[in-house]
């Protein structure tokens, strides 16, 4: 039985129909009559029909060779595709045992290929993994759609192995094919990534924790920063308590004393008491008003209020202004206006005397002649800038960027205790969120704050 080039089998009465009818568009009419009278033409006929169903047989047998090496060329090509794919095939029945794979998936479990046929395929997954493969399966075959899932597996050897299974029916639904990816390297950069994750968080937890401990203390180092400066600063107001106290009490001293003299001389009426008891008097409120200033200057600030610069200026200069004469320096006050600042005027107060007798020192070390300090206030912008600059030389540039340091001090070690200009630098950066800056000038050096 032979198939024609349509693909339908071939009979023997078709065949030599189809050779009879090739014989007969071949010869003429006048030979089909000779070979109807005459017997041997007959025989030479039903001779030249078998050859031609012989050749109709054998191209016929060509041609089916030649399907069947196209067919078993691509079944080869498919079977290497099938065999060396990177990734693992599988083909499971409805119970899951293996029917068919290829050589990656018995690469990946470990096995020989002719081991793994009639196997379940469950006894390869790990036992926490076995209830999401079942229902892999089930909606496997019940959709008929691709499904997938993630599961580790259990081989030789002690290395993990975690695959992506991705799942598909065929057929009439008895079998399915599975793809077998192996995500080991994914699954545990994964892992890693989550344990670093939570490393990682802890470590936040702790940091916060540690730095909320550290800002503590720091908080608790500029509280003993700013004790131990407004106590310098305590120890120059006792010196200026001294200077402006001292003129008064000589005039104190001498009232009393003259007491006795006119007395004894017999010229000490009600009327000159009267005088000398006012002026006695008058002294003992000028003393109270200085206690009032210094006592004003050291007690704390509770919160912001709006102030006026020049006011808090000229009550800093009240505080140090015999101070300063006695060491033969000037000071000018050139105001531009009246700025005004928000923040704690007796914390502004103190940044003022740091700079002041910063000023003073430096003034006093080079024994400038003509000795002056020049403060000049202004608003701009919004904010108040105060200037406060001097003719001492200016600071050496090799550290002038170290001035606002903490306990940096170019003094002596029982002249300075080098926190003075760090804390004025504190106080007006962090606490009342303005800006502290120094620069050189011509004659000396000029410092900034802005609030």
């Amino acid at each position: 039985m032979q198939s024609d080039t349509d693909g339908k089998k071939l009979t023997a009465d078709d065949l030599r129909s189809r050779a009879e009818e090739l014989i007969r568009k071949a010869e003429s009419p006048e030979k089909r009559r000779k070979r109807a009278a005459d017997d041997t033409l007959k025989l030479v006929h039903e001779l030249e029909v078998h050859q031609i169903e012989l050749e109709i047989q054998t191209a016929e047998l060509h041609r089916v060779m030649d399907a069947r090496e196209k067919v078993e060329t691509a079944l080869d090509r498919y079977t290497d595709l099938y065999d060396f794919a990177p990734v693992g095939y599988f083909t499971l029945d409805r119970a899951g045992v293996i029917i068919a794979a290829n050589l990656r998936a018995a690469t990946l479990l470990h096995s020989e290929r002719a081991r793994l046929l009639g196997r379940p395929f469950g006894q390869f997954v790990a036992t926490e993994a076995r209830p999401a493969f079942t229902a892999l399966l089930e909606k496997t075959f019940t959709s008929r759609d691709k499904e997938s899932c993630d599961v580790s597996l259990k081989v030789t050897g002690n290395s993990p192995l975690f695959a992506q299974i991705e799942a598909i029916a065929f057929g009439a639904g008895q079998e399915c094919r599975i793809a077998l990816i192996d995500i080991t390297g994914r699954k545990l950069a994964e892992d890693a990534l989550i344990e670093k994750t939570r490393e990682l968080e802890e470590l936040n937890r702790s940091m916060e924790v540690r730095i909320a401990q550290a800002v503590d203390e720091l908080r608790e180092k500029d509280k003993l920063l700013f004790l131990l400066d407004r106590r310098a600063v305590m120890g120059e107001m006792i010196n200026n308590i001294a200077h402006q106290w001292r003129q008064p009490l000589n005039i104190l001293g001498l009232v009393i004393q003259q007491l006795p003299y006119l007395y004894d001389a017999g010229e000490l009426d009600r009327g000159f008491l009267e005088k000398n008891v006012g002026k006695s008097m008058e002294v003992i409120l000028q003393m109270s008003r200085t206690i009032d200033e210094f006592r004003s200057f050291f007690s704390s600030d509770k919160e912001t209020v709006t102030f006026g610069v020049n006011q808090v200026i000229a009550r800093t200069l009240s505080l140090i202004e015999k101070n300063l004469q006695g060491q033969r320096i000037r000071v000018v006050h050139d105001p531009d206006g009246d700025p005004m600042a928000s923040g704690y005027p007796n914390e502004y107060t103190q940044v003022l005397l740091n700079i002041l007798m910063n000023s003073r020192d430096a003034l006093v070390e080079h024994n400038v002649d003509n000795a002056l300090i020049s403060i000049r206030s202004s608003a701009e912008g919004g904010k108040s800038v105060v200037t406060i600059s001097d003719n001492s030389g200016g600071i050496p540039d090799k550290i002038i960027g170290k001035v606002f340091d903490p306990y940096f001090t170019t003094n002596k070690p029982d002249q300075g205790t080098g926190i003075g200009l760090f804390m004025a630098k504190t106080i007006i950066e962090k606490n009342m969120g303005g800006e502290l800056t120094v620069r050189n000038t011509g004659s000396g050096a000029e410092f900034r704050i802005v609030v």
